[in-house]
């Protein structure tokens, strides 16, 4: 499944700006979209919100999106202007949930890095790089250091839904969404 990725088309242009047919990355059966726009909601085929995955992209560069082959996962990337990137996603049983990746799964990796070579973290992008299965996704992503020092890391993102449900308070599902396989490139 290809990943489509959508980009500001420059600094201080809101993405709300663009065409919204231009930001919609439609499900493999047609069916839903992801729209990115001041926010980035999930939607059905005549456009009508269903989630709202991210209030706010106003610090995001780039914004990516992969469904799974069967439409029953999205997986969106934000990454920042600045320094970082963050994961939502979301996945439909009898209705849609949304959930993110914990902080703490990448921190761990980040703290460690900063150790080895010795520098504070200056930048930090991830990408989507394919499906292995309906439920999980590959992850890579890219460290920068203050010394110059480059990491280029890889993982496998897997939605575990079923477990107890811990909402946060943007009404994310906590723990639904599992980076596992953590290793350099």
């Amino acid at each position: 499944m290809k990943t489509q990725i959508l980009t500001c088309l420059a600094a201080g242009i809101l993405l709300g700006a663009v065409p919204s047919q231009g930001k919609d990355v439609r499900s493999p059966d047609g069916q839903f979209a992801v729209r990115a726009e001041s926010a980035i909601s999930l939607v059905n085929s005549s456009g009508a919100l269903i989630l709202t995955l991210v209030r706010d992209t106003s610090g995001d560069a780039k914004v990516e999106v992969a469904w799974s082959p069967d439409s029953r996962h999205v997986v969106v990337v934000e990454n920042g202007e600045r320094v970082g990137s963050g994961i939502v996603a979301a996945w439909k049983d009898e209705v849609w949930h949304k959930t993110i990746e914990l902080e703490s799964q990448v921190g761990g990796l980040i703290q460690a890095q900063q150790v080895k070579f010795n520098s504070r973290l200056v930048a930090e992008h991830r990408k989507l790089n394919g499906w292995v299965t309906p439920s999980q996704v590959l992850v890579e992503g890219d460290m920068t250091f203050a010394n110059g020092a480059k990491y280029r890391y890889r993982y496998t993102l897997a939605f575990r839904p079923g477990g107890p449900i811990r909402l946060d308070r943007g009404g994310y599902e906590e723990g639904e969404l599992i980076g596992k396989d953590f290793h350099g490139l």
